[in-house]
């Protein structure tokens, strides 16, 4: 199945693009989603290990199964404050 990732904060900057299309077989769970991005994108390789990955806006752990038109996004940590 193909999906389409949206990228945010630093890994939008990271990729330099903010979407990616990545393939995978159907029943691909987030932890398999991570390393087929890596391997496809390996300038996201620091940022994907330290991000969060939703599905269908939700934060997902990495058994989360993926299954097409859902919609998947990477949210980096968030730093700032005083």
């Amino acid at each position: 199945m193909k999906l389409t990732i949206e990228l945010f904060a630093q890994a939008r900057q990271a990729a330099g693009i903010s979407r990616i299309d990545v393939d995978l077989e159907e029943g691909a769970r987030i932890a398999d989603l991570r390393e087929a991005i890596v391997r496809a994108f390996p300038q996201l390789r620091e940022t994907i290990t330290s991000s969060r990955l939703a599905v269908n806006r939700a934060y997902a752990d990495e058994d989360t199964s993926i299954h097409a038109g859902d919609e998947i996004a990477v949210i980096p940590p968030v730093s700032g404050g005083h």
